[in-house]
């Protein structure tokens, strides 16, 4: 995989929602490449996170009524045929998505308030993208991670140097009586 090919797919993990990210994901669900999610691929995908589920002692849902919470969601068109028109107009590509390819987003959609879904469609104010959250957390976690490590390092070099030690002959492999350290941090 290049570079290009990782940030693309970045990317379309962490914003389903995304012209982008739903063709993405549309291209690798359609198997045969026909332009049509079939309910033979979709069932596919759901096998792999049954297994997963099962790894982690969750009872899945049995894919006959996964099928019809995603047809309810996606609203086809056609019955029983899932294009890429209807999942860019339904605007709950990333919950079908997730469903089938990252367990843990699958996981807090199941768990989440079915109320929270008005209260985001009410909200008035432009929201960020699942995108800007993603590298808003990922900024903060890395900023934590340098400041904790900049702590650590300042502590260790204050823990070593911060007072004056008298070291014996033995310890400092030193012929002379004893050896002071001032302190380096004055």
């Amino acid at each position: 995989m290049s570079y290009a090919d990782f940030v693309w797919l970045l990317i379309s993990e962490e914003d389903k929602r995304s012209a982008t990210s739903i063709e993405y994901w549309f291209r690798c669900m359609d198997l045969d490449g026909d332009g049509v999610l079939s309910m033979y691929e979709l069932e596919y995908f759901y096998e792999e996170q049954c297994e997963r589920m099962e790894v982690m002692g969750i009872e899945p849902l049995p894919f006959h009524d996964l099928l019809c919470q995603m047809l309810d969601l996606v609203k086809p068109e056609r019955e029983g045929r899932v294009t890429l028109r209807d999942l860019k107009r339904c605007r709950m590509a990333h919950v079908f998505y997730n469903t089938f390819f990252n367990l843990e987003k699958y996981l807090d959609n199941e768990q989440r308030d079915p109320f929270a879904v008005q209260k985001d469609i009410e909200n008035d104010g432009p929201e960020p993208s699942d995108w800007d959250r993603y590298a808003a957390e990922e900024y903060e976690i890395l900023v934590a991670e340098e400041s904790g490590n900049e702590q650590l390092q300042e502590g260790s070099f204050e823990e070593d140097y911060d007072t004056d030690e008298v070291l014996s002959p033995s310890e400092t492999g030193d012929k002379s009586d004893k050896l002071v350290i001032s302190d380096l941090s004055a």
